[in-house]
This record gives C-alpha cells, structure tokens and sequence, in this order.
C-alpha cells in the first residue's frame, strides 16, 4: 500500500513539472481556416511580368515563409505560409482593357492584372473593383511601317498636318493607356482625329484592332499606317522588320505622363474580405518577384520568354523600357491624379468619378490595406 501511494505521488510530481501547452501554440484543427480558391487574371504580356516570377521562383523566396507549389505549369498552385496550405491558386489568362476588370466584377477572377485606365473606369461605372497596388509604369510606344520617313515626334506632326488624307493610327482598345496619352498629344498639338472613318476632314483615324495581338497583325496586314500600343508587341514588330518605333509615348507633349503608371494589380471587394490572407500572401510574393525583376535582368528575360513565348532579342529590347515597381509613392499618387482628371476631360469618365479630383477619387479607386502589410512581412527582418 505504501509503495502504491508512493508511485502515485511521484506520477503527481513529474506531471507537474511538464509545461501545459499554450493554446495560442497549439491550434486545433477547426481554428484553422479551410485553403481558398484564388483565380489570378492577367493579359500575356510582360508588364505583367511580376507574376510569372513570383510563380517560377517562389520556392527561392524566404521572406515571411510564403511560397507556391507547382501543380500545373503556367495554371495551378498551391499557396503555403509557414508550411500551411492557405490557398489553392488558378492562373487565368484574360483579354486586355475593360475585359480585365470586367471579370473581376463578375467573380470570374479575384485578382487582375491590367492597365490603370480600365481599372479607372470600371470604379467609375461602380463595379466593385479596387486597385491594390501599383504594378508598372511606362512601356508604351508609338509604332510606324518601317517605309514612313518618320524618325521622331517631330517628325510625325510634320508630315501628318501635309498629309492629304487621314493617317490610320490602331489602338487595342477604347480604355489603353497608349490610346489615351497618344489622343492627349493629338490634342495639344492641335492635330485633328476621330474614330468615325468616315470623316475626311481629320488629320488621323483612330483604328480598334480589338486586341493587342491584333495590333501587329494589323500593321503587316496594311489595315493601319501605325498604332500606339505596349511593348512587347512595338519590340515584337521591330524583330519581324514590320514597324519601327517612332518614339516612347511618355516623352510626348505636353508631359503630362512622364513615366506614367500603365498596369496595376485590382482585385474585386469581395475577395478583399472573404480571401485577405491569400490575397495579401501573393502581394508579398509579388513584391519579391519585383525585387527580382530589377535585381536580375536574366531571369525577368528568361521567365518573360517562358510564359509569352517571345524571343530574347524581343525581351531584351522591350523589359528595359518598363519600370516595375509596386511602390505608392508620391510621383505614382501624382501621376494618377492626372490620369483621373485627363480622362475626365476626354469624357472617359460618365460615372461615380465625373469631375472628381484625382485626391477626391481616392475612396473610390484605391485599397492599398493588404499592400501595406505585405510590405511589413517582406521588408521584416
């Protein structure tokens, strides 16, 4: 009996110098959110190069424990943190302009990658659309047969106020940055244009090739003169000796965009709330695979190369022309601003946004909430 009570009494003992599990340590298997579905949009070319590197390099990223699985190439990936799967991640590829955003308010995709202008214009017609964070600036360039004597800017005004009939100019579609900048030079060099075709009186048509991919095409084909429109199709028509570039639009007059913002990342409202640790998790891959892009020419030409399908003559020509960044600075915020109030002189805008300043739009534009603590998590030491 006294042997029985002393065995017990030991037992108490070494129990009592075990330490008891914190709950916050140990979750159980309930707490601990169900992975989500994160369907990425992006248009196919290499503005949108940010993801395609977050995608090929995630497992040589450390910051914050965040990394992706391949499960099939260029399509499927499992999202982890910290060794938990949080996301199962679907990359889709989507048309360009207001089709971007388009999909986002339809909950065809929850993220987006495309140009601020149809971002813009989507939280105009108020779509529940945000833009999350900048992406890319600059990029964008104005294109001509290669037998035009034309050499610059200059140039171009010269010979289109002599000409005796409308130079045919294609754009991709009705919201492109390069449309909207180019239309704003037009202007200001008091250079007369229309989309109606039918107008003789006009200096310049404007053309829809409904479609960068068809820009090129449109070019050889001889169903436009020139067109203004994102690299890398400008450095695509260069390599095949069908066009050659004129200028950088971002040096035209009057200045208003210099290095303009061109592509941002949006998402739609509701995968802000239902999907913010997936979504914020990306970001910080993203902002990685920025670093990356600016750190490492080779791989952003290797990985352009991979998902688009160019050629290294083709990337070499045309990443340099970009910058990516994805920092709201005081230049980008600026920037913007004069994209909201040039498309609200140009009529763009019809909607909640009419007549705003870009400062009173913020609200309805912008959710850089996720963006802000994803670069806690990156820049953490």
């Amino acid at each position: 009996m006294k042997r029985l009570l002393l065995i017990l009494l030991l037992l108490w003992v070494t129990a009592g110098c075990r330490k008891s599990p914190d709950p916050k340590d140990v979750a159980a298997p309930s707490d601990r959110p169900e992975p989500v579905t994160l369907k990425i949009g992006h248009v196919g070319h290499d503005h949108h190069l940010a993801l395609f590197v977050a995608c090929d390099y995630a497992d040589q990223f450390t910051a914050a424990g965040i990394t992706l699985k391949k499960v099939q190439d260029q399509k499927r990936y499992e999202l982890f943190e910290h060794g938990q799967k949080i996301a199962d991640i679907e990359i889709v590829k989507v048309g360009g302009g207001s089709k971007m955003p388009a999909a986002l308010a339809q909950g065809i995709i929850d993220i987006g990658f495309g140009g601020v202008a149809a971002v813009i214009a989507s939280a105009d017609s108020g779509a529940p659309v945000k833009l999350i964070s900048p992406l890319h600036s600059k990029g964008d360039m104005f294109v001509v047969k290669p037998d035009w004597e034309m050499e610059t800017w200059q140039d171009f005004v010269r010979l289109v106020k002599l000409k005796a009939t409308p130079m045919r100019v294609g754009y991709k579609n009705p919201v492109a940055v390069a449309k909207l900048i180019f239309e704003d030079a037009l202007r200001h060099e008091g250079i007369m244009f229309s989309q109606d075709l039918s107008q003789s009186d006009v200096q310049v048509h404007m053309i829809n090739t409904k479609g960068g991919g068809k820009l090129n095409i449109s070019l050889g084909s001889g169903l436009i003169d020139g067109y203004v429109g994102n690299n890398p199709f400008p450095s695509i028509a260069v390599e095949q000796k069908i066009g050659k570039i004129v200028c950088d639009l971002e040096d035209l007059p009057p200045g208003n965009f210099k290095n303009h913002p061109c592509c941002c990342i949006a998402a739609n409202s509701s995968a802000l709330e239902e999907k913010a640790i997936a979504v914020q998790s990306m970001l910080t891959l993203f902002l990685q695979a920025t670093a990356t892009i600016n750190t490492d020419p080779d791989k952003a030409i290797t990985t352009a190369m991979r998902w688009i399908g160019t050629s290294e003559a083709v990337e070499s020509m045309s990443i340099p022309t970009s910058g990516y960044s994805m920092e709201q600075s005081a230049d980008w915020q600026a920037t913007m601003n004069k994209w909201i109030e040039a498309m609200n002189a140009m009529g763009t805008l019809t909607g909640k946004l009419t007549d705003m300043s870009g400062e009173e739009t913020c609200g309805h534009v912008y959710d850089m909430t996720l963006l802000n603590k994803a670069k806690k998590l990156f820049e953490a030491p």
